[in-house]
Protein backbone atom coordinates (compact mmCIF):
# COMPACT_ATOMS: atom_id res chain seq x y z
CA UNK A 1 0.00 0.00 0.00
CA UNK A 2 1.32 3.05 -0.76
CA UNK A 3 1.64 5.75 1.71
CA UNK A 4 -1.29 8.87 1.75
CA UNK A 5 1.32 11.39 0.88
CA UNK A 6 2.08 9.91 -2.16
CA UNK A 7 -1.83 9.25 -3.41
CA UNK A 8 -3.84 11.33 -5.68
CA UNK A 9 -6.64 13.21 -4.98
CA UNK A 10 -8.62 10.24 -6.66
CA UNK A 11 -6.85 7.47 -4.83
CA UNK A 12 -7.59 9.39 -1.73
CA UNK A 13 -10.94 9.64 -2.27
CA UNK A 14 -11.58 6.02 -3.07
CA UNK A 15 -9.39 5.23 0.30
CA UNK A 16 -11.83 7.34 2.28
CA UNK A 17 -14.84 5.59 0.55
CA UNK A 18 -12.78 2.24 1.14
CA UNK A 19 -12.27 3.35 5.40
CA UNK A 20 -15.78 4.34 5.58
CA UNK A 21 -17.28 0.98 3.91
CA UNK A 22 -15.08 -0.84 6.52
CA UNK A 23 -15.70 1.11 9.97
CA UNK A 24 -19.26 1.28 9.10
CA UNK A 25 -19.38 -2.94 9.06
CA UNK A 26 -16.72 -2.44 12.03
CA UNK A 27 -19.17 -0.70 13.99
CA UNK A 28 -22.00 -2.93 13.41
CA UNK A 29 -20.07 -5.86 14.78
CA UNK A 30 -19.50 -4.24 17.85
CA UNK A 31 -15.94 -4.27 17.25
CA UNK A 32 -15.00 -0.84 18.85
CA UNK A 33 -11.45 -1.53 18.53
CA UNK A 34 -11.05 -1.84 15.07
CA UNK A 35 -13.81 0.76 14.28
CA UNK A 36 -11.36 3.07 16.20
CA UNK A 37 -8.57 2.02 14.80
CA UNK A 38 -10.21 2.42 10.94
CA UNK A 39 -11.95 5.53 11.90
CA UNK A 40 -8.41 7.37 12.46
CA UNK A 41 -7.39 6.10 9.20
CA UNK A 42 -10.32 7.44 7.84
CA UNK A 43 -8.67 11.31 9.47
CA UNK A 44 -5.44 10.64 8.12
CA UNK A 45 -6.54 9.91 4.38
CA UNK A 46 -9.01 12.96 5.06
CA UNK A 47 -6.20 15.37 5.97
CA UNK A 48 -4.25 14.45 3.11
CA UNK A 49 -7.12 14.69 0.83
CA UNK A 50 -8.19 18.17 2.22
CA UNK A 51 -4.22 19.74 3.21
CA UNK A 52 -4.06 22.81 5.49
CA UNK A 53 -4.75 25.36 3.38
CA UNK A 54 -8.16 26.07 4.23
CA UNK A 55 -7.49 26.25 8.08
CA UNK A 56 -5.80 29.17 10.11
CA UNK A 57 -4.08 29.75 12.86
CA UNK A 58 -5.85 30.93 15.65
CA UNK A 59 -8.90 29.27 14.07
CA UNK A 60 -11.32 27.99 16.33
CA UNK A 61 -12.58 24.06 15.36
CA UNK A 62 -14.64 21.24 16.82
CA UNK A 63 -13.11 17.72 17.39
CA UNK A 64 -15.25 14.91 17.44
CA UNK A 65 -16.05 14.32 21.39
CA UNK A 66 -15.10 17.43 22.82
CA UNK A 67 -17.21 20.14 23.87
CA UNK A 68 -14.63 23.22 23.83
CA UNK A 69 -13.47 24.83 20.48
CA UNK A 70 -9.77 24.10 19.86
CA UNK A 71 -7.65 27.32 19.15
CA UNK A 72 -5.32 26.17 16.13
CA UNK A 73 -1.21 27.70 17.21
CA UNK A 74 0.85 25.84 14.08
CA UNK A 75 0.68 22.92 11.72
CA UNK A 76 3.14 20.29 11.32
CA UNK A 77 2.40 18.17 7.83
CA UNK A 78 -1.20 17.32 8.46
CA UNK A 79 -1.46 17.98 11.77
CA UNK A 80 -3.22 20.68 13.69
CA UNK A 81 -1.56 21.51 17.41
CA UNK A 82 -2.94 23.75 19.86
CA UNK A 83 -4.96 24.09 23.12
CA UNK A 84 -8.61 23.70 24.50
CA UNK A 85 -9.30 27.10 26.04
CA UNK A 86 -9.08 25.56 29.40
CA UNK A 87 -5.47 23.69 28.67
CA UNK A 88 -2.67 24.52 29.06
CA UNK A 89 -1.53 21.28 27.36
CA UNK A 90 -1.02 21.37 23.86
CA UNK A 91 -2.67 18.44 21.67
CA UNK A 92 -2.37 17.80 18.00
CA UNK A 93 -4.84 16.21 15.85
CA UNK A 94 -4.95 15.51 11.86
CA UNK A 95 -7.12 18.41 10.20
CA UNK A 96 -9.34 15.65 8.89
CA UNK A 97 -10.90 15.49 12.28
CA UNK A 98 -11.75 19.39 12.59
CA UNK A 99 -14.44 21.49 11.31
CA UNK A 100 -14.99 24.82 11.98
CA UNK A 101 -16.60 26.07 15.48
CA UNK A 102 -20.04 27.81 15.14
Amino acid sequence: MRLYSQMTLAELQEEMERLRLEAEAKKKLGDNSQFGIIQQKYFMAKSYYLGTDEYRINGKYSVPEYDQPFTIEYFNGVFAWGRFPDSDEQTGFPIGMLEPWF
